[in-house]
Formats: structure tokens, C-alpha cells, sequence
């Protein structure tokens, strides 16, 4: 499977990282993009792909 990622969702120290910029910044990628906290993974086992959290994250399809 095909997709983005977009690390340190929301992070004090980086400007950027706001979800509403990271959607604006999604919306011209042609696959699905997740955007993901510095408490969160992505794991990805034979083609599926599953989100590891304790903290925050949001999928763009």
C-alpha cells in the first residue's frame, strides 16, 4: 500500500505542524496521508498498514 507520512503532528517546537496546514499540504498528494505525533507509528505487515498510538494522529484518505 501506498502512502505519506507526515511526522510531529502538532509539535511546539516546529512551525508547520498544525492538522489545518497539514491538510492543506494532503490535499495535493495523490495517495492516502497520515499525519502522526511524536507518540504515535505506523506499522505495515504484508501490505496493511496499522496505527500505533498513545497519542494523536489523523488520516487523509
Amino acid at each position: 500500500m501506498d502512502f505519506t507520512l507526515y511526522p510531529h503532528l502538532n509539535h511546539p517546537d516546529m512551525e508547520g505542524t498544525e492538522l489545518s496546514t497539514i491538510q492543506k499540504w494532503a490535499s495535493g498528494i495523490p495517495v492516502p496521508t497520515y499525519a502522526i505525533d511524536d507518540d504515535t507509528a505506523i506499522k505495515v505487515v504484508d501490505g496493511v498498514v496499522e496505527v500505533v498510538s498513545e497519542g494523536h494522529w489523523k488520516l487523509f484518505p
